[in-house]
């Protein structure tokens, strides 16, 4: 266990009257001893620590990374490996107090479903050297997991052990992955602290229930959401980012900051959030040297949860709206359904091959950057197919018409003419489970399709579904078929549903 008498936490504390124009403010920082809360910590600076591995199947195995943290991946040289591996802490003294919480700082990415890919556990009977089927684990309740986009550390959230007070526990970091999909998980700054959680709940980042700067800060999805905060100063990205509580600035029109309060005296770079202004309305209407005014103002915004300035951020914002009424951008229509198939993963949606070849073990698969992604293609040869890309049960039973739009790309048509009897998309009504034909479909007018020889991606533009209108149990399937000698690689993202 970590000695904790000289355990710190660094905490930004950033002068808040700073010079108008100036970029070469330097950002001070002040070295706060919290020796009282600490119950365990392992930085993973330099090794494993006192953790232990298990692998329970595959070759690959956690390893401690030159630049102070720890990972596990099962694709190693261009391939996927199927892996199931443990990273476990020693023993964790909880007896004697009354609540406890853990957090960690990690990055997850290309994962099939990380969900299940990447999970957190914890035991009272395992004992070190075992395997873990040798014990009672218990699977712990985190906030959402998420692909970040990048490699960017964000944080865990503190996660509640105050069940387990009173005992001596064990954590575990559970990690998955196929010969098909085989993600990435780092670690680091492991803590496990006296006192209750403090768990955020509440909102979801919609327009009636926006996310709070710290739940915005904590649900870094890359989706859109509704953020509220008060705005607090802007970023100057130069030499080095510093982070400015001030209006005070001739020239930086291309971003603000945004927290949970406009008390200056509470407000450091951990509490606040980046945020991204396009050129246009929304620039026009909140920028500092512009609006001078808008500092300390109370405003929801509408944009992408997605790293800016390598931390939590919100980034693509399309509209604002000021607490006296004030606003800007275009409000985004509230939707009925939406997927974005963003962090590797296929949402609600199902996947039936009614053709698949032995030579395939999928069509469809997720992808991070590119959605939903089919292609019957595998070096060197096209093959024949058929699969379905079937959405979840929709309820279009209080509306009387009804409209679908998502984003896609593709590429490698053999004869760009024939690239609409490859890719198209359908709708149903009586459809439950199992194969498309169990059902009765009804092909969408899509107004937009790719141009088939390209990797750029078009709207469909907006797809009438209105005869759907008043149906409760909607389906929307994406249908990929190929040919012998023709097989096209099909991509899916933003499908919305208002």
């Amino acid at each position: 266990m970590k000695n904790f008498n000289k355990y710190k936490l660094l905490i930004g504390a950033l002068a808040l009257a700073l010079v108008g124009c100036s970029n070469l403010d330097e950002s001070a920082f002040e070295v706060i001893e919290d020796t009282n809360n600490v119950v365990y910590s392992e930085t993973f600076e330099n090794d494993l620590g006192e953790f232990t591995t298990q692998n329970v199947s595959g070759d690959q195995q956690w390893v401690y990374n030159s630049s102070k943290y720890v990972i596990m991946t099962g694709y190693v040289n261009s391939t996927n490996y199927a892996n199931e591996d443990w990273l476990i802490s020693p023993e964790i003294d909880l007896t004697g107090l009354s609540a406890a919480h853990l957090s960690f700082d990690h990055a997850a990415r290309y994962f099939a479903n990380i969900l299940t890919d990447v999970t957190v556990w914890i035991s009272t009977d395992y004992v070190t050297g075992n395997l873990p089927a040798t014990a009672t684990w218990t699977q712990l309740t985190t906030k959402t997991f998420s692909d970040p986009g990048s490699w960017t550390f964000g944080n865990s959230g503190q996660i509640s052990l105050t069940q387990y007070a009173g005992q001596k526990v064990r954590i575990a970091f559970k990690y998955v992955s196929t010969s098909t999909k085989a993600g990435t998980w780092e670690l680091k700054n492991f803590l496990v602290e006296k006192g209750e959680a403090e768990v955020v709940v509440g909102n979801d980042g919609s327009e009636e229930f926006p996310f709070t700067v710290r739940e915005a800060m904590l649900n870094q999805t890359n989706a859109s959401a509704w953020v509220e905060g008060y705005i607090v100063g802007y970023v100057w990205s130069g030499v080095q980012t510093t982070y400015h509580f001030s209006a005070d600035t001739c020239t930086q029109a291309t971003n603000i900051l945004i927290a949970d309060t406009n008390a200056l005296s509470q407000i450091y770079v951990a509490k606040s959030m980046a945020v991204q202004l396009p050129s246009g309305v929304v620039r026009t209407g909140l920028n500092l040297p512009a609006n001078k005014a808008n500092f300390g103002k109370k405003v929801t915004l509408y944009g992408m949860l997605s790293s800016y300035f390598s931390a939590p951020g919100l980034k693509s914002v399309s509209y604002y709206k000021f607490e006296d009424g004030a606003s800007g951008g275009t409000k985004p229509i509230k939707a009925i359904f939406s997927e974005t198939f963003a962090n590797s993963s296929k949402g609600n949606f199902t996947i039936e091959n009614v053709n698949i070849p032995a030579a395939l073990s999928y069509i469809w698969t997720p992808t991070a950057t590119y959605g939903m992604t089919a292609s019957a293609y595998k070096s060197p040869t096209d093959y024949e197919s058929e699969s379905w890309l079937i959405s979840p049960a929709i309820d279009l039973s209080k509306v009387t018409s009804a409209t679908l739009m998502f984003d896609h790309a593709l590429n490698y048509v053999t004869n760009a003419a024939n690239k609409l009897n490859y890719i198209s998309v359908w709708m149903s009504s009586d459809y439950q489970s199992g194969l498309p034909a169990t059902a009765t479909w009804t092909k969408v007018t899509v107004p937009t399709y790719p141009a088939g020889t390209n990797w750029t991606f078009v709207s469909s533009g907006n797809a009438d579904i209105s005869s759907m209108a008043g149906k409760n149990k909607v389906r929307i399937a994406f249908k990929y078929t190929s040919i012998d000698g023709d097989a096209a690689t099909w991509e899916v993202k933003n499908v919305v549903i208002y």
